[in-house]
């Protein structure tokens, strides 16, 4: 008998939603043109965009991604444009305007999405313990794309404050995005000060990154990448790597919005449905100004969302190809799958998985099987693909799929035939 783990949990593909440039209230794109101006001598019209995104559009938003089943990564930067701390006051509005929007992310955001600083300010590089502005013409995802490899105890210091400041806020990252190109020359070393920083300030295990997007005429092979895997401790760094390109708005709030790119009306054309039909994760990249659009009343990038949605619940209503999963789902599971070993001997298995991961999935090449147990426990079996979940196991024409929580490192599975 021969097994092994499948690429995706439940040999399904996920769905994820990337919402970047996010934050409490804040339009971060009206400071970023402003500070930025003088810096490159571009004349961007910031006074032209909104200067907050209310918190009702994001209720709004959120309610609607827990109705429908989205999952993703929602941004809050720490410190945005080096305004203030979003776990104090900032200077916009009072403290009771900004409490109300932290219960609102805290009840309806946080169920569907991790929540991850996108650095510091997102615009100016400022010193961690300080939070003084170094250098107004050094910015964090211009000047640190190649980041400071003979300072590493700074940019984990740099990393771990950003975390910091969310967990005194209420939240806890399970990983972190990068502003624009942070850390995008140095992958190997960003990746290793992930690990530290974000442990620092949570503890999290497993911890992962965003920091690239695939282009869309790219060859459809989309890789989830572990990164300093160490199977006697347990941890790993995780990349979230994103498989769109964003047509809801980008992040100036008035980019192209286009449905169709993401998955046509005739749900065959778009990007989604050839990443989807060849196993690979289907990860949206979008930006929280191009949702909001240019006032109250625009929407336009949300909106061209909801239609993507709803297109993908047509195509595949029972959920039996694809399903929504976090950013952390999605990369904890890669890290398990990488990291675990398994053996065969006649009709048993034996995992031993470093990383605990719910629904880990196995398959099974077989014609026959009466039933499975793990850990002499017996395994439902799942009526049908729709009804396979974690706790199941699925026969199919020439091959079995079994699924489990790894409650501890070392596991047993028998098949019985």
């Amino acid at each position: 008998m021969e097994a092994h783990i499948t690429r995706n949990a439940l040999d399904r593909v996920p769905l994820s939603l990337i919402i970047d440039d996010s934050t409490v209230l804040v339009n971060l794109n009206y400071f970023w043109m402003r500070d930025r101006n003088p810096v490159d001598g571009q004349n961007r019209r910031w006074q032209d965009v909104p200067v907050v995104h209310p918190e009702s559009f994001t209720r709004e938003f959120a309610e609607f991604c827990l109705t429908e089943g989205v999952r993703g990564k929602f941004s809050i930067v720490p410190y945005p444009a080096a305004l203030g701390r979003v776990d104090e006051t900032l200077p916009l509005f009072g403290r009771a305007q900004q409490d109300s929007w932290m219960a609102m992310c805290r009840e309806l955001i946080v169920p569907a999405f991790d929540i991850t600083p996108e650095m510091l300010t997102h615009t100016t590089l400022v010193d961690p313990d300080t939070l003084q502005t170094i250098d107004p013409s050094i910015w964090e995802q211009y000047d640190w794309r190649t980041l400071p490899e003979d300072e590493p105890e700074r940019v984990i210091a740099y990393i771990s404050k950003a975390c910091e400041i969310l967990v005194r806020a209420g939240f806890s990252p399970q990983g972190v995005t990068s502003p624009g190109g942070f850390g995008g020359k140095t992958i190997p070393f960003y990746a290793k000060m992930v690990g530290e920083g974000v442990r620092q300030a949570t503890g999290h295990d497993v911890p992962f990154f965003f920091q690239q997007v695939t282009n869309d005429s790219d060859e459809d092979i989309v890789d989830s990448p572990v990164w300093y895997a160490d199977e006697q401790a347990g941890t790993a760094v995780g990349e979230i790597i994103a498989s769109t390109g964003d047509w809801t708005g980008s992040w100036t709030g008035y980019g192209e919005v286009n449905a169709d790119r993401y998955i046509t009306a005739d749900l065959q054309g778009g990007r989604l449905p050839t990443l989807i039909d060849h196993g690979q994760p289907a990860i949206l990249i979008s930006h929280w100004q191009g949702f909001y659009g240019m006032h109250d009343e625009d929407r336009r990038g949300f909106d061209a969302f909801k239609t993507v949605v709803h297109r993908l619940r047509e195509r595949d209503p029972k959920g039996e190809v694809s399903r929504w999963q976090t950013c952390s789902q999605i990369s904890r599971y890669a890290c398990a799958r990488q990291m675990a070993e398994l053996h065969v001997s006649g009709d048993q298995i034996t995992i031993d998985s470093p990383v605990r991961v719910p629904e880990l999935t196995l398959s099974i090449p077989t014609t026959s099987v009466a039933g499975v147990t793990v850990d002499d426990k017996p395994l439902r079996r799942a009526p049908n693909r729709a009804g396979f979940e974690s706790g199941t196991y699925l026969p199919q024409d020439q091959n079995l799929l079994v699924a489990f929580d790894t409650a501890q490192r070392k596991h047993v599975i028998n098949v019985s035939k």
